[in-house]
């Protein structure tokens, strides 16, 4: 799910930071109506980054243009498509790279402070994707004192106050503040606290769904998937639900978005032990011809970067392929057929 706005089309930002801070109040309209601009124009321009072919140029430009949101969040606090789209840039740098780059250290066998410096820097990205998406949905709806004050109140209590949002305009900011949290979980399964708030996120997520499914490329439909299969099948777990709504997912994407069937074969496959559904799925990522499709070439490129790892990682998951059970005893194998039954 990885758009990223070009750096390019936010240049005209630093030419606020020569405005000096004493101007009058007109010189303040004056950057207000730069800042808007430059949001409307980010808007427009974002999916042109999808059609680039050199992950690392993604990657090094992301910082710089998350500084930009920043300031530019600071003068426009209550600009949606500002704040959805910063949440979406930091949430695709978490998942698209740091998280990648944590991935990886673990598939080298990196030291453990290695592994954890990317675990915290994922950790930091999906938290400030769900901050700047929270504060914008607190301003329109601070009642209770907001999302987070609510969910101390209990599941009910915040599920009357999600039903609150219902523009599709608050389904899209809903949607990175859930996507974040969820990869924030992801990468904290050992800790039981962030495990019980994935009870939260569905809430969220399922607003998401009722009010716009098909955002950003049915990527609500592949968020409750994911969802349900978060848990450990002994916590409520369940991967074969998931595997309905993800194959809906990637149907509807015509199997052209990648990332969907990465997340089939990570979060379906493995649960189920379906080793030959999580091989066909990588093998079709990696055979996948990302020029067909160049509206999602730099998304999609990441996901065979991902689908080729995890291939080799495949004896990690399941029993190698090709190995038989060993014999059964004598004693294991009284009752002849009955047994085998």
């Amino acid at each position: 799910m990885t758009q990223i706005s070009l750096q390019k089309v936010l240049g005209i930002v630093l030419a606020l930071a020569s405005i000096p801070a004493a101007l009058p109040l007109f010189g303040c309209d004056l950057q207000l109506t730069a800042a808007g601009t430059t949001v409307a124009v980010t808007r427009r321009a974002s999916p042109g980054a999808n059609y680039m072919r050199d992950p690392e140029i993604a990657e090094a430009g992301i910082p710089a243009s998350l500084q930009q949101f920043e300031g530019l969040m600071y003068l426009l606090p209550d600009d949606a498509t500002l704040h959805e789209t910063a949440a979406r840039v930091y949430a695709s740098y978490g998942y698209g790279f740091m998280e990648e780059h944590m991935e990886q250290a673990e598939f080298e066998g990196a030291d453990e402070e290695v592994i954890e410096h990317w675990r915290g820097r994922s950790s930091l990205a999906y938290t400030r994707a769900r901050e700047i998406a929270i504060s914008w949905l607190d301003r329109r709806h601070p009642e209770g004192g907001g999302i987070l004050a609510v969910q101390r109140q209990g599941l009910e209590a915040f599920t009357a106050h999600i039903a609150r949002f219902q523009s599709e305009e608050e389904a899209r900011v809903l949607f990175w503040a859930a996507y974040g949290w969820a990869r924030y979980i992801s990468l904290h399964r050992d800790d039981m606290s962030a495990i019980a708030d994935v009870a939260y996120v569905s809430v969220i997520a399922d607003r998401v769904f009722a009010i716009a499914p098909g955002y950003f490329d049915h990527a609500p439909v592949a968020l409750r998937a994911g969802l349900m299969a978060a848990a450990p099948p002994a916590l409520g777990g369940r991967p074969a639900d998931a595997r309905v709504e993800i194959d809906r997912a990637i149907e509807l994407t015509q199997r052209r978005n990648l990332l969907f069937l990465v997340t089939e074969a990570r979060l379906v496959a493995i649960p189920l032990q379906d080793r030959a559904l999580y091989e066909s799925l990588l093998q079709e990522v990696v055979a996948f011809d990302v020029d067909s499709y160049p509206e999602q070439r730099l998304p999609n490129l990441l996901a065979q970067r991902r689908a080729r790892r995890y291939l080799e990682e495949t004896d990690n998951f399941f029993d190698p392929a090709g190995t038989e059970p060993e014999p059964a005893s004598e004693e294991e194998t009284s009752g002849g057929e009955a047994a085998a039954e």
